[in-house]
């Protein structure tokens, strides 16, 4: 009987409950990110801020007043939202600027919302804020790069020094700058490939040096060097950032200018004039050409273009030279390249170089008389020493 009863009374209350009306309401949640997604002292960024109603009841007349804080700076602060339904949320962009003074960390934003639930004419308001994180990143810039040698060979040692500077808004600590992972032809020059620096604040700056070798194998182009920076931020965190510095190897191109054959090198006419170019440098001498000049004659061709010389290798250019006079003579050899980076040199070579008498020529058939009076002469002085021999017997 007693069960039957609570049976009946516990249908009965939940009828009853049934037939009550769920009683309307607005709940407004907040959310807030930015634009970019890390903000730091001095910079400026968009705030987005959603707004969710999680009630069951349509919150109308939604209007907003966001703060600005010791450390936020708020650029437009008032909105009007309109009408947000049951279970749904807008977004709205507020611009903000980061102050200079703000610390690393989180701060809260105030917002105030006013607004009337459902139909009713009434209005409610509510104080609520939002998160923000503010970071103080270090950021390290390689500001100079510099080498002890002005011009960088294959086969050189020379050291590298680089200029950093924190220009970011937190701390460096505990800094390592480190040579890794070298397959280049360009080799520190000993086992320390890193340099413990320590901390650097906000706009400090260092130097490290580090001593290194071209092999004789390095091609003469400009290399990237990896440079690591390792070091920890204010919160904690490890960074390892690779930096990238230019090493630019260079090959000189120096030559020996030589006579290497004279022709018909006689006053009073044309003699040919070969010269031999050797390249006794470290680089290759692009699009070589070489212009002649003497006050003391005329010389040609003025130009002869021998294309690229090679280290340790020659070639000759020849010149028509003269009518010049007896003596001693000079002949000025400009020598015009290119480097391998397409840099313009000319070099200044002075050659000296010797013009003779001409040579008397006897004709073939008074040669022939001259052979056959000396051999008459000859003849002639035997016999009459015979003769002499033979009247003393």
């Amino acid at each position: 009987m007693n069960k039957i009863l609570f049976v009946a009374v516990f249908g009965i209350l939940t009828m009853a409950i049934q037939s009550v009306p769920s009683l309307a309401y607005v709940s407004l949640s907040y959310s807030a990110s930015t634009v970019p997604t890390t903000v730091e002292p001095g910079q400026s960024a968009n705030m987005l801020l959603t707004i969710t109603n999680a009630g069951n009841e349509v919150a109308g007349n939604v209007n907003l007043n966001v703060k600005s804080t010791a450390y936020v700076s708020v650029g437009t602060s008032m909105f009007s939202v309109g009408s947000i339904n049951a279970g749904g949320a807008t977004t709205i962009t507020v611009p903000i600027q980061i102050l200079t003074i703000s610390p690393e960390g989180s701060t809260s934003i105030p917002i105030t919302t006013t607004y009337s639930a459902g139909s009713s004419s009434g209005t409610s308001s509510s104080d609520n804020s939002v998160i923000l994180t503010i970071t103080r990143r270090p950021l390290l810039q390689v500001t100079d790069v510099s080498y002890s040698n002005p011009l960088i060979q294959r086969g050189d040692t020379f050291r590298m020094n680089i200029s950093l500077k924190n220009v970011g808004k937190g701390q460096v600590k505990d800094l390592i700058v480190s040579l890794r992972n070298f397959s280049l032809p360009i080799v520190p020059a000993g086992t320390d490939t890193e340099k413990f620096v320590g901390n650097l604040n906000p706009g400090d700056s260092t130097q490290v040096s580090f001593d290194l070798i071209v092999n004789n194998n390095a091609d003469t182009i400009t290399y990237s060097i990896p440079v690591t920076l390792t070091f920890y931020d204010e919160s904690g965190t490890l960074n390892t950032n690779t930096k990238y510095v230019g090493l630019k190897v260079v090959g000189i191109p120096d030559f020996v200018v030589a006579i290497d054959k004279q022709e018909n090198m006689y006053a009073g006419t044309v003699g040919k004039l070969t010269l031999s170019i050797a390249n006794t440098g470290t680089g290759t001498a692009k699009f070589l050409t070489a212009y002649a000049n003497s006050s003391d004659g005329d010389i040609s061709p003025y130009a002869s273009y021998i294309g690229n010389l090679d280290p340790d290798d020659s070639n000759t250019v020849t010149l028509d030279v003269g009518p010049m006079s007896t003596g001693k003579h000079d002949v000025t050899l400009y020598l015009s390249y290119k480097d391998s980076y397409n840099q313009d040199f000319t070099k200044m070579y002075p050659i000296e170089f010797s013009v003779g008498q001409m040579p008397i020529e006897i004709p073939l058939a008074f040669q022939i008389l001259i052979v056959a009076i000396i051999l008459a002469v000859a003849y002639w002085k035997r016999h009459s020493l015979m003769g002499i021999f033979k009247r003393k017997k």
